[in-house]
């Protein structure tokens, strides 16, 4: 048998990428730190010993029934309410979920999100890092006043601490002044001078609103000092997952978070389980009661509308008659206050549920205001 000679260049080269592929294989160096892929990625790494099955196994995830949950988010506000668009800068950090892991992070937003997501699972949850599907921040929220003179609140109503996150009032300006004197004149120049539509945090703890010299106004309802909301913050109203009329939770409670639901044949039916329970209104308490505080409420942010309406200071549609071309002028400016008042209840959007005596407080001492010359 004939010899193969093999050059002793050629072999030092075999030799040396043998040794490459198989012997050359050192200790591992130090992690890297997680960094960001582009302006939306935050990769925030995964917690030891993770199980992706544990989650996204369709029908054995009885762990934390991601799938069911994900099903309940997909027909909330959350999921649908249409402000995703809301992405620039000074928006993105509560209208997306990439903006809000930003803010939470302490990351500054200098820009909008490219193909943003709305607010889902992982802005309210880190799970992969932290292995579960604790809230990714329920710290109190410092909540800016909007009232010159009027202290900022510290809301703190546990797990409720991560919806005020987003669910709290915006800078206005002007702000609205604390008190005047007959000579003096507000003048708005914004279509927009109100606190934005985020002011159920201030709402729920009797915050926020305006209060008129000389008016004594009564407190607030249970629902800023009840034990169990002061613990578990919204989401005992909104999240219950015992659903009219047997059990599931694609219709309201759950990650649906709708008090306010669609039954079978069409009609609008209310999730009032946590309303039911003892140490709040009882086993008692029914929809017609519910309904008819809202009816109340509505009726009275109904007059304030039209006397606003028939002041100019409103426009027939509802808007601020105002803006840098023709500002509105209020004279003496504690008047605003009903002004002031009437956007506050209307954008909290519970009609009065989530606070009613400090709303009807509002409300009458509003009207008062307007009716006085």
């Amino acid at each position: 048998m004939k010899k193969i000679k093999i050059p002793f260049a050629m072999l030092a080269v075999l030799l040396g990428a043998a040794l490459l592929l198989f012997g050359c294989v050192g200790p591992a160096g130090p992690g890297g730190k997680d960094g960001e892929s582009g302006p939306v990625a935050n990769l925030e790494g995964f917690a030891p010993n993770l199980k992706c099955g544990t989650c996204h196994t369709p029908g054995q995830d009885t762990v934390y029934n991601v799938a069911g949950r994900s099903y309940q988010w997909a027909v909330s506000k959350h999921a649908t309410g249409g402000t995703i668009e809301r992405n620039g800068p000074d928006c993105a950090g509560c209208h997306t979920t990439e903006g809000f892991i930003k803010r939470m992070n302490g990351q500054p937003l200098t820009g909008g999100i490219p193909i943003p997501s709305p607010t889902g699972c992982f802005a309210c949850h880190s799970p992969h890092a932290r292995g579960d599907f604790s809230l990714r921040k329920a710290t109190p929220v410092t909540i800016a006043s909007n009232i010159a003179g009027v202290a900022d609140a510290v809301f703190d109503y546990g797990k409720g601490n991560q919806c005020a996150q987003c669910h709290m009032t915006r800078p206005m300006t002007p702000k609205m002044p604390a008190t005047s004197v007959p000579t003096d004149t507000l003048v708005i120049t914004s279509s927009r001078w109100y606190s934005h539509y985020g002011v159920q945090g201030q709402m729920l703890m009797g915050e926020g609103g305006f209060k008129f010299p000389g008016y004594t106004y009564r407190g607030n309802s249970n629902h800023s000092t009840n034990a169990s909301i002061k613990t578990e913050g919204c989401p005992t109203c909104h999240m219950p997952e015992q659903v009219y009329p047997t059990g599931g939770t694609g219709l309201a409670g759950g990650h649906t978070m709708n008090i306010r639901f669609f039954g079978a044949t069409g009609d609008t039916l209310f999730h009032l389980v946590s309303c039911q329970q003892s140490g709040c209104h009882g086993s008692s308490y029914s929809t017609t009661t519910y309904k008819n505080t809202i009816k109340a409420v509505q009726d009275s942010l109904h007059v304030l509308e039209l006397l606003l309406i028939q002041k100019t200071w409103l426009t027939s549609s509802g808007a601020i008659n105002a803006s840098t071309a023709r500002p509105l002028k209020i004279s003496p400016p504690v008047k605003a206050g009903a002004l002031y008042n009437f956007l506050f209840i209307e954008h909290d959007l519970s009609k009065g549920i989530h606070n009613t005596k400090y709303v009807q407080d509002l409300l009458n001492s509003s009207l008062q205001a307007l009716r006085t010359p």
